[in-house]
């Protein structure tokens, strides 16, 4: 496995890679038979046409009656028919293989990245992440279904001719075999040039998409800062880089390719030549030297489909090592059991990367069942004590405990079932909606399913075109930042988690309705410990204990009328804000 650097996700080497691809195909190991020997009669039927043309010319010059030769003529036609019967149903099976092949590597591969822990994918990127998850995969796939079936035909094919040659004659078989030496050195020199370049435009392309990712999600960002012209020139430089990782691999195949040319045209020629004198000299006869001859023009079929399909075999190539390298990144060990769901932030530090410290000996401690609102000017760490509380990320120092263990060691599956952080990010599945509540709860029903939905106060769903059964999704019925947010509050309610985490849930819905919406939410999550992470003090009015963080620190604790009592910090973020919202 190669160094990952900048957070990046790792790339697997060559012999990983290939013991990927070969684990694949050999999980199907009796339709890999099947296809290979279909594919290895289907080449001897197309070699076997030369062959028994040369035995007729021979014949003719022999003697062979025109019945004979009109025999072996029909068995020739035969041979064709059998040999396109035999391709078309080696092709058939062979790209369900691979089909079934790259089902098999998206359902490992996204079962990983969801065991992925979430920090773990933010420092590598989403552009990286998302380049493997979808471009990456998908090169696998092609490789699978189509570029390696295709190679495996090509290579069969070869094999099949070059026996068929010495078969005819061993003599002439040996001038067969002239433009193989061409044809190994280059392409073991192309195959140990070309792999490092193909992985390096595969990185390129995850820069651009990293790049664009960026830009795209903080729009508003680098128009307030008037950082147009910065994100521009960045993303003009990735794709100046991937450009010149094409013109790379271009370089490559302008060499490559004409001396590939070379393996088939040498032995032609040689055989032509060579074996005109050998029949001469009476050591072969012209049938043989004919059927040899056409051998060798036959595999410029294979050859040049080969070495059309080399790039893209070298691409998918690439594009697995990236989507195995995933596969080889060590499992994170979370074996805590935690006892109970009590949360608990004791004398906390942490800082991101080798950044500086945002929470400062920060203590916190929620009570089972307590509606906990932690508020605070933007910056001051609020957001980072949700991460923490839903196992994201872990402590410099200090500890954050659910039922007593550290919570960054429990399994992820467990935290998951335990505690939920729902973010003012929500993603809405291409699914109908039904199936996008079902994620949370599977065996709801349809009823569970509305209650949920009524309790975030969703009136849009009265106007869906088929209720629970309208298809969601930009290519579909499509939901505003609202719609989306209530969508992922009802999942909370569905999923009935011992601990719910709201870092601005409901930021995206109209002020006027949000009140009611976190009513309604604190009241379908009764019992439950429910910290809230609020810039819009109306959530903090009802809630049972409100913190107050400044500069990473517990500023002062208490309800909302004890805090305005003291008049501290509290006191002034609540008239600050009357008097915006006035």
């Amino acid at each position: 496995m190669s160094d990952q650097t900048a957070g990046r996700l790792p790339v697997a080497d060559r012999a990983a890679m290939f013991q990927a691809i070969k684990r694949l195909v050999l999980d199907d190991k009796a339709a890999f038979a099947g296809v290979v020997a279909l594919y290895a009669a289907a080449a001897g039927a197309g070699a076997a046409l030369p062959v028994m043309l040369g035995k007729v010319i021979d014949g003719i010059g022999g003697g062979w009656t025109a019945s004979r030769v009109d025999l072996v003529c029909g068995v020739i036609v035969a041979l064709v028919l059998v040999q396109l019967v035999l391709m078309r149903t080696g092709r058939r099976l062979g790209y369900r293989l691979g089909e079934r092949a790259a089902a098999r590597l998206r359902e490992s591969f996204i079962d990983r990245v969801l065991r992925l822990p979430l920090g773990t994918v933010e420092r590598a990127g989403t552009g990286d992440l998302a380049t493997r998850t979808s471009g990456d995969v998908g090169a696998v796939a092609e490789l699978l279904r189509k570029t390696g079936p295709e190679v495996a035909v090509s290579s069969i094919e070869a094999v099949v001719l070059v026996a068929a040659a010495f078969v005819v004659s061993p003599l002439l078989g040996v001038l067969f075999l002239v433009g193989v030496p061409t044809l190994i050195l280059t392409s073991r020199r192309y195959l140990r040039l070309a792999s490092p370049v193909f992985l390096s435009e595969r990185a390129a392309m995850s820069e651009i998409a990293e790049t664009l990712t960026a830009s795209a999600a903080g729009a508003q960002t680098v128009a307030a800062y008037r950082m147009q012209t910065e994100r521009g020139d960045a993303g003009y430089a990735r794709a100046s880089t991937h450009m010149e990782r094409l013109r790379g691999i271009v370089r490559l195949q302008t060499w490559f390719f004409p001396s590939v040319d070379l393996t088939f045209l040498l032995p032609a020629v040689f055989v032509t030549v060579v074996g005109s004198l050998w029949y001469l000299e009476g050591w072969v006869t012209v049938g043989q030297v004919v059927a040899v001859a056409m051998l060798t023009l036959r595999l410029d079929g294979p050859v040049f489909r080969t070495t059309m399909a080399l790039s893209e075999f070298q691409m998918g190539g690439a594009a697995m090592a990236r989507v195995e390298g995933v596969h080889l990144m060590p499992d994170e060990v979370r074996d805590a059991v935690p006892d109970g769901a009590e949360v608990r932030l004791d004398d906390v530090t942490f800082g991101y990367g080798d950044g500086p410290d945002v929470l400062h000996r920060l203590s916190l401690h929620p009570k089972k069942g307590e509606r906990l609102v932690v508020v605070g000017p933007s910056g001051a760490g609020k957001s980072t004590i949700a991460r923490l509380v839903a196992g994201i990320d872990r402590p410099r120092s200090g500890s954050v405990t659910l039922g007593g263990v550290p919570v960054a060691d429990v399994p992820l599956e467990t935290v998951r079932r335990k505690v939920i952080l729902v973010t003012q990010e929500h993603y809405v599945f291409t699914a109908t909606l039904r199936e996008n509540l079902n994620l949370a709860a599977p065996e709801a029903g349809d009823a569970a399913l509305l209650d949920a939905l009524a309790t975030v106060d969703a009136r849009w769903v009265a106007d869906l075109p088929a209720g629970l059964d309208t298809m969601l999704g930009e290519e579909h019925h499509g939901l505003n930042l609202a719609e989306a947010q209530q969508l992922a509050l009802a999942r909370v309610i569905l999923a009935d988690p011992d601990v719910v985490i709201l870092d601005e849930a409901t930021a995206g819905i109209d002020p006027g309705s949000a009140g009611n919406v976190e009513a309604s939410l604190a009241a379908a999550l009764h019992g439950r410990t429910v910290i809230a992470i609020a810039h819009q003090l109306q959530a903090a009015e009802s809630a049972d204990r409100i913190a107050v963080v400044q500069e990473g620190r517990i500023a002062e604790e208490g309800t909302h009328a004890e805090l305005l009592a003291a008049g501290g910090v509290y006191a002034a973020l609540w008239t600050a804000w009357k008097g915006v919202a006035a």
